[in-house]
This record gives structure tokens, sequence and C-alpha cells, in this order.
């Protein structure tokens, strides 16, 4: 009996193959331009490459721009940008959330009066702005969940104090980060 048990033991391990496969290899020196390898670059990350490789802001071919708003941060950075170059139309259509812009038709407001709000108040976002310099990712900051795909941003404490704008609302809306406002 052992030795029936033993040689169908024997027969399974016979069939096993060892699989091995690299999930991660980054090539010393690999950084520096010109470097090479024979041994090739397997990246961490499996997904595709991001749309635009990266990039914030895409200009397509037909001249339309595409701002990419994956996070607080850039969502923040489009804000500092469209507010010194007087960008209302793309702040407006690309930046202001849906909630917001319906918001402000309900009270009888064009929703491009969002953005002649803020650029009235430019010093108090600016301020604010400053607080905040790496969006969600800067220490001492914590994105709040409000609601369902509604975040806050905020200023707390002694940091906050002196500041007319403490925090922002954001909210996700197809997958990119909008502003809903500022308080």
């Amino acid at each position: 009996m052992r030795l029936v048990l033993a040689m169908v033991c024997g027969w399974g391990l016979l069939g096993c193959e060892r699989y091995e496969r690299v999930v991660h290899y980054r090539p010393p020196l690999s950084g520096i331009p010109g470097a090479q390898s024979q041994t090739p670059f397997v990246s961490k990350y499996r997904a595709g490459p991001a749309a635009g490789d990266g990039k914030i802001v895409i200009e397509h071919e037909d001249g339309t721009v595409e701002l990419v708003s994956r996070n607080a941060l850039q969502m923040l950075t489009h804000i500092r940008r469209l507010v010194a170059e007087n960008e209302e139309e793309l702040f407006t259509e690309q930046i202001l959330s849906e909630r917001t812009k319906q918001e402000f038709i309900e009270r009888g407001y064009d929703p491009s009066e969002a953005f002649r709000e803020i650029k009235r108040r430019e010093n108090d976002l600016m301020a604010l702005l400053a607080r905040m310099p790496m969006g969600e990712f800067t220490p001492g900051l914590m994105l709040e969940k409000l609601g369902r795909n509604t975040f806050r941003l905020e200023v707390k404490g002694r940091a906050g104090e002196d500041l007319n704008w403490r925090f922002v609302d954001i909210v996700i809306e197809g997958g990119k980060w909008k502003l809903r406002w500022f308080g």
C-alpha cells in the first residue's frame, strides 16, 4: 500500500514545474540618462500608462484642452493656474463641480460667477493654498470624507487661525476631482 501511495505522489511531483516570474526589477543606476542594462526594466505597476503620460494638462490635436485631476493636489494646481491666467471658461467647464454649477443656477446666477467670486477673493485663495502646498499630501492635513464622493481638505488649529478660507470641499465626478467650494 505504501509503495502505491509513494508511486502516486512521485508521479504527481514529476508533473510539477517550478514557475518563476519577475515582479519588479530596476537595475542599479537605471535612473541615470543613457544608462544601459542587459536585463530589461520591469515596473512595479502593471497598469498601462496614464492618459497623457501623466500630464495634468492635455492639449488635443483639435486644439481643446483637457485638465486631468486625479487628486486634490492636481485640482488645486489647476485652480491656482486658472485664476492666475484668468481662464474663466476652462475653470467653469472642467474644475467647478456639477453640484456647484447647479446651485448657482438654482439661485439665479450664472455658474461663471463662481470664478469671478474666487478671482475677487484671490488673496484668500492664495493664503489657503500656501498652507496646503502639497494638497492632501501636506503634513498635518487630512482629507475628511463628508459623504459619497465628497471630501474636505481643511487647515486646522493655529495654522488656520488667520485665514478667511480654511478648507476646500471636493467632489469626485466621472473619476475627476472637482471643486465644490471654499469655506
